[in-house]
């Protein structure tokens, strides 16, 4: 019933979109959280109303700062029978996380995931907080992002969920992920449908990789399948010269 992987998603509100990584709060997944925020422009740190500060509320809270990302507070559960905003909020204040009328500027909003309380609310807080951090792209530029996650598909072999930061992914070129590549020849949106091009904060599926590119690597675009395994031998030989940072990858 855990979340176990860095799922990717885009929900629309007030007529623009926003992309969720949706990454778990187990304790056991640390390393998955702190990939998600690291790939992220705003956080939003989940606390429970029936339960409030939990040892994985602080490992996220830990992962955001090191991101250095604005974030808001979602206190979920308010339909619980024993759901206490107050007491989640007084929570919140004991470990030092200052909220909008405790002495704080953290935004937060209380909802529901069962009956959809508050999410219109916390929806308005993301875009809220993405104007204020004047967050920018150009959607003309080659691509580049994020790998989330990586996984070995029985029929299509080695496949990596994308999320592009910057410009725009089109079916021309070789998307090149650390020391693995992959000829652009379709690209799936978060639903699996498949798309002409995906745009920035969008997440993709793209597969056929000639390895399976690592967790958290960052992706370019080339043109050619000549500069994909250039590339991917150049990245492959100073992540072999840099054996803590490759120890980390391998970590996640």
């Amino acid at each position: 019933g855990i979340t176990q992987h860095v799922a990717a998603y885009i929900a629309e509100h007030a007529g623009r979109h926003v992309t969720f990584l949706d990454t778990p709060g187990h304790e056991a997944f640390k390393a998955l959280r702190t990939r998600g925020a690291a790939a992220a422009d705003i956080a939003i740190l989940v606390v429970a109303a029936d339960e409030g500060v939990m040892p994985q509320t602080l490992d996220a809270l830990a992962a955001i700062k090191e991101a250095d990302i604005p974030y808001l507070i979602a206190i979920t559960k308010i339909d619980k029978n024993n759901a206490d905003i107050e007491r989640a909020k007084n929570s919140l204040l004991e470990h030092e996380i200052f909220i909008e009328g405790l002495g704080g500027d953290i935004a937060y909003a209380p909802v529901s995931s069962k009956t959809g309380e508050g999410i219109p609310e916390l929806l308005d807080l993301v875009l809220l907080a993405s104007d204020l951090a004047e967050l920018t792209a150009d959607p003309q530029a080659s691509a580049t992002g994020f790998v989330l996650e990586s996984t070995q598909d029985p029929k299509r072999g080695a496949s990596a969920t994308l999320i592009v930061k910057d410009g725009s992914l089109s079916k021309d070129g070789f998307v090149v992920a650390g020391d693995a590549y992959a000829p652009i020849r379709f690209i799936e949106d978060f639903r699996g449908a498949r798309v002409e091009r995906a745009g920035p904060s969008e997440p993709v599926r793209i597969s056929g990789f000639s390895k399976l590119p690592a967790a958290g690597s960052l992706f370019s675009i080339v043109q050619s399948k000549k500069e994909a395994e250039a590339l991917a031998k150049e990245n492959a030989k100073e992540l072999a010269a840099t054996p803590e940072r490759s120890a980390v990858v391998e970590g996640i």
